[in-house]
């Protein structure tokens, strides 16, 4: 699910994509962009911006704007594999971007020939979805905007299940990679701050982050450290490297903490879901792994679980009093209420400190695997907050922050 093939693309002419009837929805036609290809534009639908090889399941995002406004990618099949293509927001909270999908097969000739798959909207969304049962080869994925106007970001994820499918080089290879250095370059990781933490700011750090940080420096010769404060002070400069990472395709997030001891690199990789050790730094290396490339069966938020043809939806109600949960659904909902205030301890509390006091208590059967999951979701200052189970216990497959679907551990290989 995470390989692809690393090489310098050569694409061959596109040939022109005939006029689209209007679509049966009511929604007004997608406008003919072929005839808008000259005055000097950066891109057309025969020169698309390339962005490379894409791999399964590791979303990538792009813009369209006046001067590219048709983006391509390209995977390959080794054989027979169900390929689904989905664009979505690139940042939570956007403007929807109206984008159509196109996919293409490499003909004989080297050429890439008229689509063989459209779509404009799916569902209720102006983003586009293609599944689809393809055999051997080579295809292009290509984005446009509805119409000429069409500005916006956009995310695309490429899923791929079956024979046909690249697997891995080492389904077992750390996440991180075999050495620190090698995360700023990791497709598979995207760094969303760094930051460096001296004496003087460690109390900028939350308390976990300080004993981490703790934990880190131990990871040395420093092992003797025994507060945050000791830490920082032993090591070169007084310094520490600190990088909040996520990997979108798992919906998971991860913290490091580097340092030089000696002039070599030591330090730690930490969860973000649990706070636990993922892996440690020496002398540069990654040692002790325990995390590698997964996919979370999941969707992106909320909103889109409740839509998700993946899932069916078994049980739903709203729960305004705390006599309406009992034993683990209680416990459940507590979790789920810590979310938005760790202070809460009983059922009452948290109704009494969430929007409207009332939660959503739903539960979905994933299709594919079978297994049911738990959600509790509610209202936090006008923002989706919550939790997400697996049924029945308080082993967390999620949780819900602002909307946003993230600390997953519901993978596609569970």
């Amino acid at each position: 699910m995470m390989s692809r093939l690393v090489r310098t693309l050569s694409f061959t002419s596109l040939l022109a994509v005939s006029a689209v009837a209007c679509m049966d929805d009511g929604k007004a036609p997608e406008e003919e962009l072929d005839g808008l290809e000259e005055g000097g534009k950066a891109d057309t639908i025969r020169k698309p911006t390339e962005h490379g090889y894409i791999f399964f399941d590791l979303p990538d995002t792009s813009a369209l704007t006046a001067d590219a406004r048709f983006h391509a990618w390209q995977f390959d099949l080794s054989g027979d594999a169900r390929v689904d293509l989905t664009t979505s927001y690139a940042v939570l909270g956007q403007r929807r971007t109206d984008t159509v999908l196109y996919l293409y097969k490499k003909t004989a000739a080297g050429t890439w020939g008229s689509y063989i798959a459209r779509n404009d909207d799916f569902g209720s969304s102006t983003y586009s979805q293609l599944k689809k049962d393809l055999g051997a080869g080579s295809y292009r994925v290509l984005v446009k905007g509805a119409l000429a106007a069409t500005t916006g970001k956009f995310k695309i994820t490429t899923h791929c299940t079956g024979d046909g499918c690249a697997p891995p080089t080492d389904p077992n290879a750390c996440l991180f990679g075999d050495a620190y250095y090698e995360i700023i370059d990791n497709p598979a990781i995207t760094i969303i701050n760094s930051t460096k933490i001296y004496p003087a700011t460690l109390n900028t750090l939350t308390a976990e982050q300080q004993h981490q940080l703790l934990l880190a420096v131990k990871q040395s010769a420093h092992d003797d450290v025994t507060t945050p404060a000791e830490a920082i002070a032993a090591v070169d400069q007084e310094e520490v490297n600190v990088r909040w990472m996520v990997e979108p395709a798992a919906q998971r997030a991860f913290i490091s903490f580097e340092y030089g001891s000696g002039d070599n690199s030591y330090g730690a990789i930490f969860s973000r879901t649990d706070g636990s050790m993922v892996t440690n730094i020496h002398d540069g290396d990654l040692e002790n792994c325990t995390v590698k490339r997964e996919v979370c069966t999941l969707p992106d938020d909320w909103n889109a679980l409740k839509s998700s043809t993946d899932f069916v939806r078994t049980t739903s109600r709203v729960v305004t009093q705390a006599s309406q949960l009992t034993g683990v659904a209680a416990q459940q909902a507590v979790i789920a209420f810590q979310q938005a205030n760790p202070a809460v301890t009983t059922v009452a509390e948290g109704l009494a400190d969430v929007d409207d006091n009332e939660v959503n208590v739903v539960s979905f059967r994933h299709t594919a695997s079978g297994k049911v999951v738990d959600v509790y979701e509610f209202g936090a200052g006008d923002t989706s907050v919550g939790a997400i189970f697996y049924a029945g216990t308080t082993d967390r497959a999620a949780i819900i922050s602002d909307l946003a679907i993230d600390s997953c551990t519901f993978f596609n290989a569970n």
